[in-house]
């Protein structure tokens, strides 16, 4: 993100800062319970027992207004109560983010393939024309990234990896607060994407960035065109995605399950090891390992499969009784 030195009164405007320090210095965001050190950090819910004032150093840290922080948060840190602290931390990194902007530099290479600064290639890659590759990413050696491919920053792609035409890896997500009056505010996207070895991407995928950390893709993992992964997810190894599967933000997918065609799985969700989800299936829960999920919602096929044959019975009975 850059170094960013900020004041009360930059922030004056945006809401009541409770302690007047002259300045801080940001250089980063941090996840709520990890130890950080000149980061912007928020909390939707603050335990003084599960978020020791100790693990944050000169950072900003946003708590709800109805919170009692220790005072040991306060002494080492600048501290803003607000109502909705995702809310303003989206209002306070948008602001960090436009004033710490610097102009960076792109290279035009041959096939009209454009790079952006800190960008890592490993050996014998193939990088096919009108690929754009953005500031602060690592391509593994031997990587196959085909024509119209959009590789964002924060991204960093392991070896043997192919990702094929017109992907999109690492864009921002679809991550949104409201105001009172109906205003909506985009939250920046910084945590990057993350992908393993030997991976395949297919075409017209969407990798979204993670939030604070990275969206996660692991090794062997296969993915067929049209798939669309949400921030914060973690693919484990060898999962299988096929055409048009939609996974939300921060599900988890345990390793060698397999998605179909026009799936859906809802936010948070984590699906097990080897699990198979059919066809159009909507997972709206969370599922153990080594079940077979269907219908809409989604359930596991043992359970859909009784449930059609009682329905079956009572409309059976109902026949015969008139």
């Amino acid at each position: 993100m850059g170094k960013f030195c900020f004041s009360t009164q930059d922030l004056k405007d945006i809401m009541d800062i409770s302690k007047n320090r002259q300045h801080y210095v940001i250089t980063g965001v941090s996840s709520p319970g990890k130890s950080a050190r000149n980061s912007l950090v928020f909390f939707n819910r603050w335990d003084n027992e599960g978020n020791q004032a100790e693990r944050y150093t000169e950072c900003l840290v946003i708590v709800p207004s109805q919170s009692n922080p220790t005072s040991g948060l306060a002494q080492n840190n600048f501290v803003v109560f607000a109502e909705a602290p995702r809310k303003e931390y989206a209002i306070i990194l948008d602001f960090i983010l436009k004033k710490s902007r610097g102009k960076r530099q792109y290279t035009q290479l041959d096939n009209y393939i454009v790079v952006g600064e800190n960008v890592k290639i490993g050996d014998n890659c193939d990088i096919e024309p009108f690929v754009f590759i953005d500031h602060d990413v690592t391509l593994g050696d031997h990587c196959i990234i085909k024509s119209g491919v959009r590789v964002s920053s924060f991204v960093e792609i392991g070896r043997s990896t192919t990702i094929r035409e017109n992907t999109v890896v690492g864009g921002q997500g679809f991550g949104v607060e409201r105001d009172g009056d109906g205003r909506t505010h985009k939250i920046p996207h910084l945590g990057g994407v993350v992908i393993g070895d030997f991976v395949e991407i297919g075409a017209l995928n969407t990798i979204v960035s993670g939030t604070i950390d990275p969206t996660i893709i692991e090794d062997h993992v296969k993915t067929d065109d049209h798939v669309h992964v949400g921030h914060n997810c973690r693919i484990e190894k060898s999962v299988l995605i096929t055409a048009c599967a939609e996974i939300s933000g921060s599900v988890t997918v345990g390793a060698g399950s397999t998605i179909g065609p026009n799936a859906s799985i809802m936010n948070k969700a984590t699906i097990g090891r080897n699990t198979t989800i059919g066809l159009g299936a909507v997972v709206t829960k969370s599922f153990p390992d080594g079940v077979t999920l269907a219908g809409s919602p989604a359930d596991t096929i043992e359970n859909v499969v009784a449930g059609r044959k009682a329905l079956k019975q009572l409309i059976s009975e109902n026949q015969d009784s008139n």
